[in-house]
């Protein structure tokens, strides 16, 4: 009997926690979405609505590193930080592979999912990005 019952309490468990992440990633959702002033795409110019600051992340998932590449950059003092699934912050300092291409070093963390916020406090652009370290 106390065996069904642990059963029963783990099922509940997992129940809660994959609730717990699915609201996280609704608040994200809803952080980036343009009625709040975010951006989804990349910052639209406001002269001339051409797509700037297109940014891909790989590999996802990642083991040692992941790679940040910002095409049509209109950004100036980029700032990476790091966000665990609980919300602790890091500042991670990226290494320059070239014009607008970054590599950002992961030796160390904990597997599980993460958050890397790009921001530019000029130009006032701020996009969260999911990602997997294995």
């Amino acid at each position: 009997m106390a065996f069904y019952l642990f059963i029963l309490h783990l099922m509940l468990i997992k129940k809660y926690f994959f609730l717990f992440l699915g609201l996280i990633q609704i608040s994200f959702i809803l952080a980036q979405s343009p009625s709040n002033g975010a951006q989804m795409e990349g910052q639209m110019l406001s002269n001339n609505f051409e797509n700037a600051n297109i940014i891909g992340i790989y590999p996802n998932p990642a083991t040692d590193y992941i790679i940040v590449e910002i095409k049509e950059s209109q950004l100036h003092d980029t700032r990476f930080v790091l966000t665990s699934m609980i919300g602790n912050e890091i500042e991670i300092t990226p290494e320059t592979l070239g014009k607008d291409k970054f590599r950002l070093g992961l030796v160390g963390y904990p597997a599980g999912f993460y958050f890397l916020v790009i921001e530019d406090d000029p130009s006032k652009f701020k996009k969260a990005f999911r990602f997997l370290i294995k």
